[in-house]
């Protein structure tokens, strides 16, 4: 009987326990470690999925990572660390490179959130052949967490303006 009981007890604090660690909640980042934004990049060229493309990924403009070329645009996950300020750059030969900036700054009580979907859409450079490059050096988009939104966005009116001034530029033709 006594075995019976030792048994019974036992199984009762274990099972207590994973209850307890299934269903604990975390209220405050400082209560974990390792805190990241998980970026899917969904990377096309001239509206096609893109192949050989390369990423390279800055923490406070110090390179962090690189990703060869060679990656198919279904391939791509990065993990960037909570409150920081990232640039992702991405380059493919022959096509006008993309720069996507995101900040994963977040308020101290926020504590679930999404992963962010980088869309980004590699033109050819000969499309720009003749314009004035001064918007092209501008971020394709700048990403940060939106409070009304819950969730890592991008800003729409920055890359409303700056996808309308870069389609500008690509609709300028040859100068007579």
């Amino acid at each position: 009987m006594r075995h019976r009981s030792l048994t019974f007890l036992l199984l009762s604090c274990l099972t207590a326990g994973i209850h307890a660690q299934k269903n604990r909640i975390i209220d405050r980042r400082d209560q974990a470690e390792g805190w990241y934004l998980p970026v899917e990049c969904n990377v096309m060229a001239n509206g096609g999925p893109a192949s050989g493309f390369a990423i390279a990924m800055y923490k406070d403009n110090e390179l962090v990572r690189e990703v060869p070329a060679g990656k198919k645009a279904s391939d791509i996950e990065l993990d960037l660390d909570i409150d920081g300020f990232y640039s992702i750059r991405f380059t493919k030969p022959g096509f006008r490179e993309k720069l996507v900036c995101i900040d994963t700054h977040l308020p101290e009580t926020q504590v679930k959130y999404g992963k962010y979907i980088c869309h980004v859409n590699l033109e050819p450079l000969d499309k720009f052949a003749h314009s004035d490059p001064f918007y092209l050096d501008f971020p394709g988009a700048m990403v940060r967490w939106n409070e009304e939104k819950q969730a890592f966005t991008h800003n729409d009116e920055y890359l409303a303006e700056i996808q309308s001034k870069v389609a500008l530029l690509g609709a300028q033709i040859e100068p007579r």
